[in-house]
């Protein structure tokens, strides 16, 4: 069942007005006032971890270790964080300032070397081992239950750049709910924090252009952005090349058969036949996925999901300390 509203949600504003009335009044009135506004800040913050938790089951568990998935090396935790990108690097390094002496513990002799490593978003192998076999990936699922680390998952995964690019997005389509900033959150990690704004920054330009054409229901606002999203990785003709992108993990292949679209009122999907229809594929090429198809379903199970809430949230940074 999705959480009620409680009568404490007055909102920033509401919380501002309370502040300025008990800034000319007693200290107590202003303590009084202090207390309210954290304990507001609280309930309009805690969709963070149910963000956390969402997107991590689809990602994996604090201790999820992928072998070289596309060519990114070791893809590791609540995020899959990624050795080639440098945010596995990133990762590492505050679980190492999180405990030192566990770190040291959990990955050896060489763990000097492992950030180096990683910190220069390097596929180069430690000990003459590549990080994506063993014994550095027992090494990074023994670590991953340390709790220490998996708090600094947590932490860096709330203040990450993806974490940024939700806000950002939030910000472009005036759209701010639990529900919203996980569908943002999900496609940020996705499709990284730039490739995940383009398209609320189109669809905002498409409403700017007829102020008809914005649904006046936030979540069939998402749905558009969604279908936004996942466009790029589908055709109607066959490309020029078969390549999706210069490194060739990515590639255009001819589909029987998709999720339907997202569309305004309609967030439950189905598979149905097409024809002509060409989906942008990655993974193994003996087993490769629809990058459209993963979109589409993961925002509809977003959409759809009844734990979620479509109350208004504040945003990181929005509320006084």
């Amino acid at each position: 069942m999705a959480r009620t509203a409680t009568p404490l949600l007055v909102g920033a504003a509401g919380l501002g007005l309370l502040l300025f009335a008990a800034a000319a009044s007693s200290p107590t009135a202003r303590r009084t006032a202090k207390t309210l506004e954290k304990n507001v800040e609280h309930l309009l913050t805690d969709w963070i971890p149910t963000l956390l938790k969402k997107t991590s089951e689809h990602e994996g568990q604090f201790w999820s270790v992928q072998a070289n998935l596309d060519g990114n090396g070791v893809s590791y935790g609540i995020l899959q964080w990624t050795q080639k990108s440098g945010s596995l690097g990133r990762l590492l390094r505050a679980m190492a300032s999180a405990d030192p002496v566990a770190f040291g513990r959990f990955f050896g002799a060489s763990w000097m070397k492992l950030l180096d490593v990683t910190g220069q978003a390097s596929l180069e192998a430690v000990d003459g081992v590549v990080l994506w076999a063993e014994p550095w990936v027992s090494r990074f699922t023994a670590a991953g239950r340390w709790p220490a680390f998996q708090q600094a998952q947590a932490s860096l995964a709330a203040e990450s750049e993806y974490m940024d690019g939700a806000v950002a997005i939030a910000k472009v389509l005036g759209v701010a709910t639990e529900r919203a900033m996980t569908m943002y959150y999900n496609r940020t990690v996705q499709q990284g924090p730039t490739g995940a704004l383009g398209p609320a920054h189109r669809l905002a330009a498409w409403y700017a252009e007829d102020a008809t054409r914005r649904p006046a229901t936030p979540n069939d606002v998402l749905a558009q952005y969604a279908w936004t999203c996942a466009a790029k990785f589908r055709r109607t003709s066959a490309p020029a090349s078969r390549n999706y992108n210069a490194d060739g993990n990515i590639w255009w292949s001819p589909v029987a058969s998709e999720w339907s679209e997202l569309a305004v009122g309609r967030y439950a999907v189905r598979r149905v036949a097409v024809s002509g229809v060409w989906h942008a594929m990655t993974g193994p090429p003996s087993k490769p996925w629809s990058l459209y198809d993963l979109i589409v379903k993961r925002s509809s199970n977003i959409l759809t999901d009844p734990t979620l809430r479509d109350l208004p949230v504040a945003l990181p940074g929005t509320l006084a300390a």
